[in-house]
């Protein structure tokens, strides 16, 4: 049995093997850094703008449109960090960019390609949220430019995904409204056609109908021409408080970080190594 006084003159005992141990691990971990690229680091700080401006009423309704913040809430940053789920935002930027080709990735198949490059994308750039809720995106790369670059291409991607969500109900309403417009416009001439025909009693009836539908038209062309605008006029969701630039101070590996956590793992797996090769010796 191994008591705890004895464990202090057994390291001692073993002083050479754990000092050169962690000599030499701490000399292999040097050498293997020296030889990996650093990468360097480029934030991009954005708040998200309120969804509520892209509607329509906040555009053509005076007694609303200054009832909104300018800036989104916690779920809005929220939708925003859920970009890191998005593959298709990442392999669209492997393939608009050639990542595949930047990150060297060998393999015959160009759809395996790309998505081991698209793969590679995600474990250096990222979103996440700041204390202040506020989104911050995150590009590491080996040249400061091109992370600047994927910090930039990313938020253009998140914030053209996002808006385009607000685009198709608009395309959608606008189409509806058109369609309406043409059924409302066949049952006017219909209606004002019949119009002529009709007798003295039913003319009343007959002038009320295509008085109806011609307000209906008139309220249809109006909307539509509300909706083109407010679809025209669909603000950038985000706002960039803070631009990309590349910190070239804030690098990883951190060398030092790893050559200090190399040198404390070295020495305890070495002492524990010491003590249980003693222990089973005298077992």
């Amino acid at each position: 049995m191994l008591h705890l006084q004895n464990i202090l003159p057994l390291l001692k005992q073993h002083k050479k093997f754990i000092i050169l141990f962690t000599f030499l691990i701490t000399i292999g971990t040097a050498l293997l850094l020296f030889f990996i690229p650093p990468e360097y680091k480029s934030v991009a700080t954005l708040t998200p703008l309120n969804t509520q401006l892209a509607d329509k009423g906040t555009l053509f309704n005076p007694n609303i449109k200054d009832l909104y913040s300018i800036f989104g809430n916690g779920d809005d940053i929220e939708r925003m960090e859920a970009a890191n789920d998005w593959n298709s935002i990442y392999l669209a930027m492997v393939q608009e960019m050639k990542l595949d080709v930047y990150y060297k990735i060998k393999d015959e198949n160009l759809s395996n390609r790309q998505q081991k490059a698209a793969a590679i994308l995600k474990t250096k750039l990222y979103a996440q949220p700041t204390e202040k809720s506020m989104l911050q995106l995150i590009a590491w790369s080996k040249e400061p430019e091109m992370s600047v670059k994927l910090a930039n291409v990313f938020t253009a991607k998140i914030s053209a995904r996002i808006q385009s969500v607000i685009l198709t109900r608009y395309d959608s309403a606008i189409k509806y409204m058109q369609r309406s417009h043409d059924t409302l416009q066949y049952k006017y001439r219909k209606a004002a056609s019949e119009l002529s025909n009709a007798t003295t009693p039913e003319q009343e009836i007959a002038k009320i109908e295509v008085s109806a539908l011609a307000n209906l038209l008139t309220d249809n062309i109006k909307i539509t021409g509300e909706l083109q605008q407010a679809k025209a006029s669909v603000p950038q969701i985000l706002f960039v408080l803070d631009n990309p630039v590349a910190d070239k101070t804030a690098v990883r590996p951190d060398k030092p970080a790893v050559i200090i956590g190399t040198i404390l793992a070295a020495l305890f797996f070495s002492m524990a190594w010491v003590i249980i090769y003693h222990r089973n010796n005298q077992a």
